[in-house]
């Protein structure tokens, strides 16, 4: 058992699938650096200023249906069985 991980729009499409499984992460930095690891360049870009290194405005994320603030909260702790959602702003009308 690991970390279970979302993907929402723009990003699952980088990363090739909806879902995907992480062990051995600590916190949300770890994880961030295992899924490029993982899912590649494009799933970088994505997330990530290509300049600066500096994770884009655009990403949200939530831990177990909580909105994480980041990058404040990269240091947030996980746990096995953690479900983290990345995701792009989403727009209603």
């Amino acid at each position: 058992m690991g970390v279970k991980v979302k993907f929402i729009g723009a990003f699952r499409d980088a990363a090739g699938t909806k879902e995907a499984e992480v062990e051995g992460v600590k916190d949300i930095r770890d994880l961030f650096s295992a899924l490029v690891k993982r899912f590649g360049e494009r799933l970088k870009k994505e997330m990530f200023d290509p300049k600066t290194e500096r994770l884009l405005d655009w990403v949200f994320v939530s831990l177990n249906g909580k909105t994480v603030r980041l990058p404040e909260d990269f240091d947030k702790s996980l746990k096995d069985g953690d479900v983290i959602v990345i995701y792009p702003p989403l727009a209603g009308g």
